[in-house]
Formats: C-alpha cells, structure tokens, sequence
C-alpha cells in the first residue's frame, strides 16, 4: 500500500541518521501534509506518551514530536529498547494498516536498511552485486534476525570447533621447542636467477618491525661456491637506521638478484611463477626435503614472559609440518579443496591470472588449504542442521582465508598480517 503523501522527512538528506531512522522517517506520512490520514494522527498522539510526552494539538507540534522520537530511537540504547521498539512499530502499523509497507533497497550492501524495516514490521527485499554482500544479506536477514540466542550459541559452537581444530592440526602447526606460540610464517616465492643461477627469494621489504626500539629486519648474506650458484642465507637483525636495512628484491613486478645484482623484468618473473601455479607451494623430494619452491623465511612468535614478536630464522626441520599437511590433504576428495576457477582476468580486482594462478586453492599453500578444509568440516559436523549459526560460521571461515592466503603481506609498522 503507499500513502498518497510525503514521509515526515520532508525528503531531506541527513547522512548522520541511523538505519532505523530512515526507514522509520520513510514509512511515516508528514502530519502537517493535508493529506495525512487523520486516523494516524490520532494514533500517534496515543503512541508517543508511552516513551515521551503528550504532542500538542497542532500539526507542527506531532511531526515536532514524531521528529524528536525518531532521534531518540536512533540511539543505540534505545534501538534495542522493547518500549521504543513497539512504539515504533504500533506508529507503522497506523501509518499502513494491516499491510506491511515493502521496503527496498537494490544496493544493500551489509543490510543494514533492510534489517531495520524488518524489526520495524515492514517486509523487506534487499539485493547487490557484490556476492559477499549477498551472503551477508541471507545471513542476517534470514538466519541471525530474531534469534537473541545467536552470539552465545556461536560462542559455544565456536568452542567446540576451536578445541576440536587445534587437535587435528597441531601436528602441521607445533608449538616451538622452547614453548612458545608461532602466530605467523613470513614465506617468499622464489625464482631462478638467469645470469648467476642463485635462487631469488621475492620479498619486497626487509623490514619485520619498524616500531620503536623494537626495530628488526632481514638481511640476506650471500655465500658463494666454486661451481655451483651463489647461496643465500637469511639472518635476522636490529637496524639502527633506516639505511641498514636493504632494499627488497621485488619492485613494480622486476626482480633483482641479491648476489649478482642483475634485474628480471616482469615477463621473466611472470614465467617463472607461472610453472609453479604462482609459487606458492613448496617443491620437495619424495623424502620430504625443499628443493624449491616457496622459502620459508622466519617463523613469528609469542612469548608470554616478554612482550612483543619474536623472530627466528626458519630451518629445515620447519617443512616436515608442512610436508605432513600436504600428504594429508591427499586423503581428501578433490571437491573439498576449493579447486574452482578463479573469475576472469580483472573481474572484482583479480590480476593475478598471469602469474599462473587460476583456481583458488592455488591462492593459499597446501597447509592453507588443509586448514581450511579442516574448518570446513568442524562446520558440517557440529553446526549442520543449524543454518542459523552454520552461516555466521561460514563467514569466520572466510575472514580467516582472507588472512590466511600466500597473497597476504607482514605490516612492519604493527607487526601483524593484512588480508
């Protein structure tokens, strides 16, 4: 049903109203319009004393009134207030009858908008391009809408999964022999180089922490061998200026050799990665020692009886977990691995088709895909028949790939991983 008259706002655009203010404002006819149904007026002086006082008998006074409500439930601590929730609805309800009002918004993004019209009373259509959007949308209009029991439940579900998690996986990601946490690995892709044969470590900073007197960094020291290719260790050091940190060997898509110096310009680099699927993965014999491949470079870590990262170099005994996890996802079917295409070249800012990446199980390495395969099936088992908290669940998975893919980069000036 629509009513033949203009919304309380007046059509003014305020971008600091809240979700459920606008569709509160928009559902709403403006009493000072000489259409307005007197019935409404009528009933919204008998709403508003339940939360505030008694409007005047003028027009003016009651969209006054109906104004300063809208404020007031806009608050947090009101939009989650019973009284002013049912004062909000009873006003919709004598604004349209016993038929809802349809609310829709074409571009929803998270929902906000259509979440509010719906604990208003309204009925409520939401889409948008963006699938993740859409995800959102089916997960809190759907599932997480009238389910108050919702964030103790996924508590508790969470719980179980994490306890669960850590016991299938310990064995691809160990504590350290002193005990303390590992909370990231710092990997580089590697290419060859094409005048002294040394393998490149791409790396496109040196620095692991610019902060304070807590500053750290890599150094690569090149050691050479009569008959062979240069060999590159990694050591890790305290900077006292910027200058004693070098430059990455990665810039704009080129490649320079740490020990002959020589750039790769991109098409080189490109080939390259392209023969490893993008590099990612580590290459190993079938005794399970690197050959090539991705480098492990230092391992990150917590200490509880200091403060702030600690760094250690990586060594070989730090790819047998990751050898373990790649012989386990071999016992799982190819269709639990997320072996899907990756969209065309540029759709959604994908640009990293050139360098051999085209399937998404391709944009995370093998103990990546375990874990998330893992996770997976933590979700089916305990939370199958609940899409209610399966779907937030879900959305967790997701974040955690989104931080937990070979793409992601160290933020030396925080020290913690960007998705």
């Amino acid at each position: 049903m629509e009513i033949p008259v203009r919304s309380i706002s007046g059509g003014l655009d305020d971008p600091s109203l809240r979700a459920e203010r606008c569709c509160l404002d928009c559902c709403l006819p403006d009493p000072c319009d000489a259409q307005c149904p007197e019935g409404f007026k009528k009933r919204a002086r008998n709403i508003l004393p339940r939360v505030q006082g008694t409007p005047g008998r003028r027009d003016l006074e009651l969209r006054n009134e109906l104004l300063r409500f809208m404020g007031d439930f806009s608050s947090w601590e009101n939009s989650v207030n019973q009284t002013y929730l049912e004062a909000a609805r009873g006003l919709v309800r004598a604004a349209h009858g016993e038929e809802s009002p349809l609310v829709v918004d074409p571009f929803a993004g998270g929902g906000s908008i259509p979440l509010e019209a719906l604990r208003l009373g309204c009925e409520a259509f939401a889409s948008d391009l963006n699938p993740v959007a859409c995800i959102v949308l089916a997960t809190m209009l759907q599932h997480v809408l009238g389910k108050p029991s919702l964030p103790d439940d996924l508590r508790r579900i969470g719980a179980k999964i994490k306890k669960a998690a850590e016991q299938e996986l310990s064995d691809f990601y160990p504590a350290e022999l002193d005990g303390t946490k590992p909370i990231a690995y710092l990997w580089a892709r590697t290419i060859t180089c094409d005048s002294c044969g040394a393998e490149i470590p791409l790396v496109r900073s040196l620095w692991l922490s610019t902060k304070g007197r807590r500053k750290r960094a890599l150094r690569f020291v090149v050691a050479r061998r009569q008959g062979a290719p240069p060999d590159i260790s990694i050591t890790v050091f305290e900077p006292t200026k910027e200058t004693d940190v070098a430059k990455g060997t990665v810039s704009r898509a080129k490649a320079t050799c740490p020990c002959c110096q020589m750039t790769m310009p991109p098409e080189r680099v490109k080939a390259q990665l392209r023969e490893q699927h993008g590099g990612a993965d580590v290459v190993f014999d079938s005794d399970g020692k690197r050959v090539s491949g991705a480098r492990l470079l230092v391992t990150v870590r917590l200490d509880p009886s200091s403060v702030g990262r600690h760094y250690r170099v990586a060594s070989e005994a730090d790819y047998k977990p990751v050898f373990a996890a790649g012989l386990s996802l071999q016992k799982y079917p190819p269709t639990a691995i997320p072996n899907d295409p990756l969209p065309p070249w540029g759709t959604l800012g994908f640009r990293v088709q050139p360098y051999g990446m085209t399937q998404w199980n391709e944009l995370l390495t093998q103990r990546q895909n375990r874990l998330i395969v893992s996770l997976q099936g933590l979700v089916r088992k305990y939370a199958s028949d609940e899409p209610s908290i399966a779907f937030p669940l879900a959305l967790i998975i997701d974040k955690l790939a989104d931080k937990a893919t070979s793409l992601c980069r160290w933020k030396a000036t925080a020290e913690y991983m960007a998705g």
